[in-house]
């Protein structure tokens, strides 16, 4: 199976120092890409230490725990803690990482952030090797960037689902469009920019 076709099953994840990892599952009938989208607020800001933290929507039951214990509960190091009434937030309590954002008014909805998807998703396989200062070539970095096999970068970080929390774009550096609409908070309000 081409690396491709296994991503859209499931995707793979983890921290920095490999205390949690994680299985995203993409079963039949479920939502390819999943729906990503960029938030802004100030609270994601301050949880990942981004401007502008990029996260995937999945179902709660899409996500695994890959080094769950046998009782069934997520790694002993995966903290969540509540950053604002009934929304929580998870990391890893030995290297910081963090994972997730979940909210009880939408019980049927996990955010993953796509920055601790593994890499081989977001950039693939490189196929060729090359010395970092044959990349300062011409050419050579477009070469490289086109020779990695399994790339979903592109497919799984573009935001269509939205870019949230426009109002606390820095202009000059955050308020650019980068895919789907524009909204001066989250979605479900309808505040849209206009184009």
């Amino acid at each position: 199976m081409a690396i491709l076709d296994k991503a859209k099953e499931s995707l793979t994840g983890g921290c920095l120092c490999g205390a949690v990892r994680y299985v995203l599952d993409f079963p039949p009938g479920s939502s390819w890409p999943p729906d990503s989208h960029i938030c802004q607020c100030t609270q994601c800001r301050k949880h990942t230490g981004s401007l502008m933290p990029p996260l995937i929507t999945v179902k709660p039951s899409q996500v695994r725990w890959a080094n769950e214990s046998d009782n069934g509960k997520p790694p002993a190091a995966l903290t969540e803690f509540s950053s604002s009434k009934g929304v929580y937030r998870s990391f890893c309590s030995s290297c910081g990482c963090s994972f997730t954002w979940r909210s009880e008014a939408t019980p049927d909805e996990i955010e993953i952030l796509i920055g601790s998807i593994d890499e081989k998703w977001l950039i693939g396989d490189r196929t060729e090797k090359v010395s970092s200062e044959s990349l300062t070539e011409p050419g050579n970095f477009e070469k490289v960037l086109n020779a990695k096999e399994g790339a979903l970068g592109r497919e799984i970080c573009t935001p269509m689902a939205g870019q949230m929390f426009m109002r606390n774009a820095i202009k000059g550096a955050t308020d650019m469009r980068l895919g789907g609409k524009r909204f001066v908070e989250v979605s479900q309000k309808k505040l849209e920019i206009p184009d």
